[in-house]
């Protein structure tokens, strides 16, 4: 196999933006959940802060209303009409907390939101036998993502395990001595428990969601990398069927020359071969300053400048040598060259010389 052919068949090329827009509309976009996670975790860090000790005093009291009257509740839950009245229990504690919980929605949609995430792809809704493949679940389980997401459910599990034993071995006394306390103080230690497993839990999420993001960011592009050929392939159809391109081209340079041949009236004089050249010169007159090339053309164009000029009452002058070292030397808008000063102003003094002459014949008109 040639190099050219090992190129174009390996996966090397960054991908395109029109690659990248294609695999979002696609419903295939770099999204971390962990940062759903780490979103959600902080979010409830941040309710329980802003909600204040209502929130926990409330929880909590009901709570320990709960364990305090748990012998009697038992006749309660278990007789006729239980399932009304422990329903009312948990909804009383769901009533206390509800507030905690909208602060972890709103976290996760910003986490989705700021991924740019929130996509809806009906491909992705399509039933596809390929999910179904035997193999190709083992290459997602086997494969570089399916190993990457192994080791970080393994190390998320170690470091909370680690945490917890970590948290209720500095605790241990306080659960010890809760055991003869009231259930208010029963309850108030679960909750201080739990806030300090959550900010634990809330950091180590956050650390986890930074290295996963950049993770997930890299294997999309990674995924979507191209060949060389496939480059060539979207450049094609980007820029579309080559007749199209050579007549857009055309028509560019017809803008162009109609905007060159729009400056040919304003010139002081056009320099011609006296056939194949024509270069429209124009001076301003300004101290230090040079004459500039405002049009300038070959055989058609060089016709039409000829005839513009003519019909403007621009002076031609004749000079084969001048004219096609302007041509080759100086593009439209530039002075002409020191070289070239002495024979322009021959140039110029011809066509000085010619509207003179035209002024005189005119009885001093302009």
């Amino acid at each position: 196999m040639s190099q050219g052919q090992g190129d174009s068949g390996e996966k090397s090329h960054e991908p395109t933006h029109k690659r990248l827009e294609d695999a979002r509309r696609r419903g295939d976009v770099a999204k971390s959940d962990e940062v759903t996670v780490a979103a959600v975790y902080l979010g409830l860090l941040v309710g329980a802060a802003a909600g204040g000790a209502a929130l926990m005093s409330g929880g909590g009291a009901a709570l320990a209303a709960l364990l305090g009257t748990a012998d009697q509740l038992t006749g309660v839950v278990l007789g006729p009409g239980g399932r009304g009245a422990l329903a009312g229990i948990f909804g009383t504690i769901l009533a206390a907390v509800a507030p905690l919980f909208l602060l972890p929605a709103l976290g996760a949609l910003a986490a989705l939101v700021g991924q740019q995430a929130v996509v809806i792809a009906g491909e992705k809704l399509q039933p596809k036998l390929s999910r179904l493949s035997p193999l190709a679940s083992m290459r997602n389980k086997f494969g570089p993502t399916g190993l990457m997401e192994f080791a970080k459910r393994l190390v998320k599990m170690s470091a909370v395990s680690a945490l917890v034993v970590v948290l209720l071995s500095a605790e241990m006394d306080r659960v010890i001595g809760a055991v003869a306390g009231t259930p208010a103080g029963v309850a108030a230690l679960m909750l201080s428990l739990v806030q300090k497993l959550l900010v634990g839990v809330a950091l180590l999420s956050v650390a986890i969601a930074a290295l996963d993001l950049a993770w997930v960011r890299f294997d999309h592009r990674r995924k979507l990398k191209m060949t060389l050929q496939e480059l060539r392939d979207e450049s094609k159809e980007s820029e579309g069927d080559p007749m199209l391109k050579a007549k857009r081209r055309r028509r560019a340079t017809e803008i162009a020359t109609n905007r060159m041949l729009a400056d040919v009236p304003r010139a002081d004089v056009v320099v011609v071969n006296p056939t194949h050249y024509a270069v429209a010169l124009a001076w301003s007159r300004k101290r230090g300053s040079a004459p500039k090339c405002v049009a300038k053309g070959t055989d058609e164009i060089a016709a039409r400048i000829r005839t513009i000029a003519g019909e403007s009452g621009v002076p031609i002058h004749r000079d084969p040598r001048t004219a096609r070292s302007l041509h080759a030397t100086v593009d439209i808008g530039q002075e002409v060259p020191p070289d070239l000063y002495r024979a322009v102003a021959a140039a110029i003094r011809f066509a000085e010389d010619m509207r003179r002459k035209m002024r005189e014949r005119n009885g001093g008109l302009p």
